[in-house]
């Protein structure tokens, strides 16, 4: 699996998560509550791949959000937006403002280890999955996103090897 399949798979497990709201243990607020209907509307967009209608909805949302955590669930699904279209930087810029609303999203979490998995920082990536299982221990998206960041990890370390061999 490459490296951008790895960031798809952690994207899509993070909004099947959100989708499946009750699945796992350890809940933050989503955005997939009647509390703000773009933010809402932005989230099923992202969802459904339809990531710059998402992305458009979602802003429109945070011009008016309902409270801290639904501006956190709103920057956290930018950072997934973002990250689908590859712009690590500004995905990371929005997954950082989540984080910073609101700590105990573990779902922002992932999102920035798709992001640190997308540019390579596999390290910062297993940190970030980490934190977000102190939040959610039991959580199969978490686990399942360490598993493919660590897949990704040895692949990238074994085409180094076989690229480069002495003389």
């Amino acid at each position: 699996m490459g490296r951008l399949a790895g960031v798809a798979a952690l994207i899509a497990a993070g909004f099947a998560a959100n989708v499946a709201a009750g699945a796992e243990p350890t809940q933050s607020a989503t955005v997939m509550g009647p509390s703000n209907a773009q933010l809402a509307d932005g989230a099923t967009a992202l969802e459904q791949g339809r990531v710059e209608d998402g992305i458009r909805l979602t802003l429109e949302g945070l011009r008016s959000p309902n409270g801290r955590q639904d501006q956190a669930a709103g920057y956290s699904n930018l950072c997934a937006g973002y990250a689908m279209l590859q712009k690590w930087d500004e995905a990371l810029q929005h997954c950082n403002a989540a984080i910073e609303l609101d700590n105990n999203n573990w779902r922002s979490f992932n999102n920035r280890a798709a992001v640190y998995t997308g540019k390579g920082q596999y390290d910062k990536a297993v940190d970030d999955i980490r934190a977000g299982l102190r939040l959610a221990p039991n959580s199969h998206t978490l686990n399942e996103s360490l598993r493919i960041i660590e897949e990704n990890r040895r692949l990238l370390a074994s085409r180094s090897r076989t690229s480069v061999r002495p003389p």
